[in-house]
């Protein structure tokens, strides 16, 4: 079975008549021999005891690190450097005398962790969010792609989805059209643009959302949230009933989780995972904590910081060994009694804060949604969001060497015109180029830099009772049930 990301490479002429033969083909035809032997295996082992999982961990850690050796030129130098073979990685303790990976290393090294003995070239890639003001990309070939999709349906399996459901998305595409929505037949997807930009938008997704009768809804933390926050303020009807609403991307805060349970009636359930595919976390049955999946990878968390490294065991053709997220894991639960599970580790949350969001008066929104207007940029290294206030937003740049001084103006021109555009026309937007980008006093980045107290923030978004407002917005539009 071809992956589906090779149909996504098409051009969009092609794609259309190719994705309605495969969306008809039934999920044991449509997903793959490698999913459904992946979803089944993830199945059968999910209640295996500890001692069972790190046996499993270290049997596919040691066929990694000699994958590594023997066909990565920057893994075997690694080793070589230490005087060390992949067999001297006797437990998976020893992992840690191997050394870290930074995001900085991945980008220089990129060439060199590639396998020799792969296709790269004919490969689709996936691309990080750039929350973190620079973009990666890392090649994936199909059995990475169709393992991935399997566990984050294992994921969901603990509300009951499964694989064939439909599911409305908002996340990921920017859609322009007067319709604002795509429908994926592949995936059984309808998919929402995440700028829900006032009541008369969310009320319109309302009934498309209702039109295509899905029991699922997935998304942004921050768009979920805000169509949730509309059906609040304004008094708006939900004409459908959820099984659970399945958040993922963004950081999820607890206010965020709140109004979306009140306003849906319904589970609401996070998932951390990231692009470069070195470890996934969910929530169980029966806690909102997030339990490490040991199937994916092997998840450290350090001692002192709590940022998450990951070793990815589905990704051959760049594997990552130890890699730093960048990502801070928070309040680690040693002991629980939830689902019977021995995933580990367990913690409560992937901690972020709310002045990691840009707040306009059109809306809250976040990383995941604001990072898409830079992914177009070819001549800038990095970018950082400065908001001084709500109605004001810099955003510092620094050039990328060799660019011309007209085409990096008519791109970040681009930017700015489609901040605007989605962000809102009110907004004042200022390009500033600098050298170096500003870090907080221990050295770190944040791609956000918000002077917007949390306080204004929840008092705008998140508190207060609800206004008064009509029943029921109903945008003029186009309907989805022709697609069901």
């Amino acid at each position: 079975m071809r992956c589906i990301d090779r149909l996504r490479k098409m051009p969009y002429s092609l794609q259309r008549p190719l994705r309605r033969v495969y969306g008809a083909l039934p999920p044991s035809l449509a997903y793959g021999g490698t999913f459904w032997k992946t979803y089944d295996f993830l199945r059968e082992s999910q209640y295996w005891s500890r001692e069972k999982l790190e046996e499993y961990q270290l049997e596919r850690l040691g066929g990694l690190l000699h994958h590594a050796y023997d066909n990565v030129p920057y893994y075997r130098r690694i080793f070589d450097e230490r005087g060390m073979k992949p067999g001297d990685i006797q437990s998976l303790q020893d992992l840690r005398r191997l050394p870290c990976l930074t995001k900085d290393k991945f980008r220089e090294s990129f060439a060199a962790l590639v396998a020799t003995n792969s296709n790269a070239a004919g490969l689709p890639m996936a691309h990080t969010s750039g929350t973190s003001g620079k973009h990666l990309a890392i090649y994936r070939d199909c059995a990475a792609v169709q393992q991935e999709l399997a566990c984050v349906f294992h994921q969901w399996s603990r509300v009951g989805f499964m694989p064939g459901d439909r599911r409305v998305e908002i996340r990921g595409i920017m859609i322009r059209s007067r319709k604002r929505y795509e429908y994926d037949r592949a995936f059984r997807a309808l998919r929402l643009s995440p700028l829900i930009e006032d009541v008369d938008t969310a009320g319109y997704y309302l009934r498309l959302i209702g039109d295509f009768r899905a029991d699922f809804l997935h998304g942004y933390p921050s768009a979920i949230a805000q169509l949730a926050e509309f059906v609040r303020q304004y008094g708006l009807a939900v004409p459908f009933r959820l099984k659970a609403v399945l958040l993922a991307s963004e950081v999820v805060y607890g206010w965020q989780r709140k109004i979306v349970e009140d306003v849906f009636s319904c589970r609401v359930c996070g998932l951390y995972g990231m692009a470069e595919q070195v470890t996934m976390a969910g929530e169980c049955e029966s806690s909102s904590h997030y339990h490490c999946l040991p199937q994916y990878g092997i998840t450290e968390v350090d001692a002192e910081s709590g940022e998450i490294v990951g070793t990815g065991f589905l990704n051959y053709v760049s594997p990552l060994i130890r890699y730093r997220t960048d990502d801070i894991a928070s309040d680690i639960v040693a002991e629980r009694d939830c689902c019977g599970r021995e995933y580990y580790p367990v913690f409560r949350q992937v901690e972020g804060r709310v002045g990691d969001y840009i707040a306009t008066s059109r809306g809250l929104f976040g990383p995941a949604t604001i990072t898409h207007y830079f992914k177009k940029l070819n001549h800038v290294r990095e970018t950082q969001l400065i908001q001084s206030d709500l109605d004001r937003i810099v955003v510092r740049v620094v050039p990328r060497g060799g660019a011309g001084d007209g085409a990096r103006a008519e791109e970040l021109e681009r930017l700015r015109r489609d901040l605007l555009e989605n962000l809102g026309p009110h907004l004042h937007v200022e390009i500033e180029e600098v050298d170096e980008l500003e870090r907080t006093a221990s050295g770190k980045f944040k791609w956000i830099v918000s002077d917007v107290s949390g306080d204004i923030l929840e008092e705008r978004f998140s508190v207060g009772a609800p206004a008064a407002g009509p029943s029921m917005v109903n945008r003029a539009g186009p309907g989805v049930r022709d697609l069901i």
